[in-house]
């Protein structure tokens, strides 16, 4: 059951995801996040990479 739930799920979601925006095209709330695209993936990659340390540094 994990392994649906870690696998098969995220598969499951990007199919449904990819099918609605070939039929009704990118929405506008999409569409507003392609000029903050860099500035969004920067954020994330920090944000992950800081957590990472804290946990990591917690369990020494």
């Amino acid at each position: 059951m994990e392994l649906f739930i870690a696998i098969g799920l995220p598969i499951v979601l990007l199919f449904e995801i990819t099918l609605l925006f070939m039929s009704d095209g990118i929405p506008s709330w999409v569409q507003q996040y392609k000029s903050y695209n860099s500035i969004l993936w920067n954020f994330i990659i920090i944000s992950i990479s800081t957590v990472t340390i804290i946990i990591y540094l917690a369990k020494r």
